[in-house]
């Protein structure tokens, strides 16, 4: 069956369609493992901790997703131009690209957790995630650990791009598929022989992707990789501009989505309680299934799209793009049996002490769609460079997101449900603007920002 869905979305069996074929497959074995292992972990790690520290948890996460900026959009940038080089055999171009980048992520990561590092000390760690103050120190001990690793991570993720940027995304989702398996196991153990606490948790949480990603590069930039191992050699200054050109706009991109998906927690935790932020995204992660199913499919065309776009074979785009768009229908439908099935899905996922309303649901399952429309044609987007237009209406968002969240709980009272109805406003790129973008690109009628 799979393989039919294969042949169903590729336009035509080359060596591109062949390569995204195999990725197909692979990322949905690991994605369903993933998933599988990311649900189960949820009621374990409340059963370990509780339900109130699952929920500054979850907050913590998200602060700590905003250090993801300090990438500046390097990483994206790499991917696109690394594709490039290797679409174009020049191995010593790659090197440079590789190189640069690792080193300049260094040093940016590098300056900035020293200035964390002394300034964690005096914040107020219980007033911003609205607790009690005598869990101050344990807060700002977590938040050094969890800050410590994913600084690191910052840097050795970097693997993961060079696999996309060689067609193989499923490699890369493989770590992290091996990350939850890995995760849930440990909790396990721990949930059977010592009281939970949330410090222990940070560690098993962050520690574990970073060791993987670790093993990983030392791995292949011995082996397989060797000829693109980064070396302060190969650094070239020249090729900074030529990362951020097109990683400045990734980054404003990147600006966007932490605005959009990690403050969400920190505005429930301050607006509401902890109980909220665990009830929202636990909607949230029933629902973004419809994501991950949808990304086992799209992720491996962005790399895919650049290599078509720079060989000109328009063909094999539009093919691909329509096909999509009747999988995106498919999976639209599978969103709505979950809605209708979710009560039953909350009961044995777990258990009847936490109640999710249906409208937070539904709202939910409508952003997802949403979001996955926009995503048939981001991805292509994103895989030209093309990205101006995108990057000016996601920051138009940056700055309306926060206070229609404001303006729904204090003035309209809607409670929790104003998160993903503001998700769903603010989305207005991905429901209008991407596909006229894709439409005037593919035809070549674009011009000024839709061309940039």
């Amino acid at each position: 069956m799979t393989f039919k869905i294969i042949e169903f979305i590729l336009p035509k069996r080359d060596s591109r369609g062949r390569k995204i074929g195999k990725n197909v497959l692979l990322l949905g074995l690991f994605q369903s493992i993933s998933i599988i292992s990311s649900f189960l972990l949820v009621p374990m790690t409340i059963n370990y901790i509780s339900t109130s520290q699952y929920g500054i948890w979850l907050t913590i996460s998200s602060i700590v997703g905003w250090f993801s900026l300090v990438d500046i959009g390097l990483g994206a940038g790499l991917r696109n131009r690394l594709t490039e080089a290797l679409a174009k055999n020049d191995n010593v171009l790659a090197r440079k690209y590789v190189s640069t980048t690792y080193i300049m992520l260094g040093i940016i990561v590098l300056f900035l957790f020293f200035i964390f590092a002394i300034s964690n000390m005096y914040i107020p760690w219980d007033k911003v995630l609205n607790q009690s103050e005598d869990m101050s120190a344990m807060l700002a001990s977590t938040m050094f650990v969890v800050v410590s690793f994913f600084a690191l991570r910052l840097i050795v993720q970097l693997i993961g791009t060079i696999l996309t940027a060689h067609l193989m995304p499923a490699a890369s989702v493989g770590i992290t598929t091996c990350s939850n398996v890995i995760i849930l196991f440990i909790i396990f153990v721990l949930s059977r022989t010592v009281t939970g606490d949330l410090y222990t948790l940070s560690w098993v949480l962050s520690s574990v992707p970073v060791l993987l990603y670790i093993i990983v590069s030392v791995f292949l930039f011995l082996g397989k990789f060797k000829h693109i191992r980064p070396s302060f050699l190969f650094f070239d200054r020249t090729n900074i501009k030529t990362l951020l050109s097109l990683g400045v706009g990734f980054f404003v991109i990147n600006i966007s989505t932490i605005v959009l998906f990690q403050t969400s927690n920190i505005l429930i935790i301050q607006l509401f309680d902890n109980k909220g932020v665990v009830v929202y995204n636990l909607a949230y992660k029933l629902f973004s299934i419809m994501t991950v199913l949808f990304s086992i499919l799209i992720q491996p065309f962005w790399t895919g799209y650049t290599d078509a776009w720079v060989k000109k074979d328009f063909d094999w785009i539009k093919g691909a793009i329509g096909k999509l768009m009747l999988i995106w229908k498919l999976l639209v439908g599978l969103g709505g049996i979950m809605f209708i099935l979710s009560p039953f899905i909350y009961k044995i996922w777990v258990g009847d002490n936490i109640d999710i309303p249906w409208g937070l649901s539904f709202l939910v399952f409508l952003y997802f769609s949403i979001h996955c429309y926009g995503g048939v044609f981001n991805i292509f987007i994103n895989g030209t460079g093309k990205i101006r237009l995108q990057m000016c209406a996601l920051g138009m968002v940056t700055f309306v997101y926060i206070p229609l969240v404001l303006f729904m709980v204090k003035f309209l009272k809607l409670g929790l449900i104003s998160i993903p109805l503001s998700l769903i406003f603010s989305n207005f790129y991905s429901l209008f603007v991407a596909r006229m973008q894709y439409k005037k690109l593919i035809s070549g009628t674009a011009k000024g920002i839709w061309n940039k």
